[in-house]
């Protein structure tokens, strides 16, 4: 999946909670301008203007041309509006057979539940952490019997 640098522009924008109109305002453009760069449809904007959307919304210039070290952990600097983005369409694929949605929803509802049970916030917060400790362990543990059972095929 290719990502287009005015996909990176519109979620660093909206994760800083900024308007589209807002935002054109402070770059001193249109709204529709910033539309267009935002929906790819203006390929090659301005480069002063590129300049200002960069530095207003702190986007690492590199990481926006796509010319980043290789070693480097992309998802790192990839604002975290994008990464749901991207996540999405793999969770929402996992959630269509209905009975893993129901385990799934079942789960939620017993982390959650688990607020009330635990009134310290602190401890509730190691409460979390220790199930993604768990979760995990039991990913490594599942893949691990899933290589086993392919190698027994």
């Amino acid at each position: 999946m290719e990502i287009k640098v005015g996909e990176i522009i519109r979620a660093k924008r909206e994760e800083k909670n900024i308007s589209l109109s807002d935002f054109a305002r402070e770059l001193d453009i249109s709204p529709g301008y910033l539309s267009q760069i935002e929906n790819g449809i203006k390929k090659n904007p301005n480069l002063e203007i590129l300049l200002k959307i960069i530095n207003k919304l702190d986007i690492d210039l590199s990481m926006l041309l796509g010319v980043e070290n290789r070693e480097e952990n992309y998802m790192v600097k990839i604002p975290s509006l994008l990464k749901l983005t991207l996540a999405k369409d793999r969770y929402n694929k996992v959630l269509e057979e209905p009975e893993v949605l129901k385990k799934y929803c079942l789960l939620t509802e017993r982390i959650l539940d688990a607020k009330y049970m635990i009134n310290d916030i602190d401890l509730y917060k190691m409460f979390l952490n220790d199930i993604i400790d768990q979760a995990e362990t039991m990913v490594r543990r599942y893949m691990n019997i899933e290589v086993l059972i392919n190698r027994k095929q």
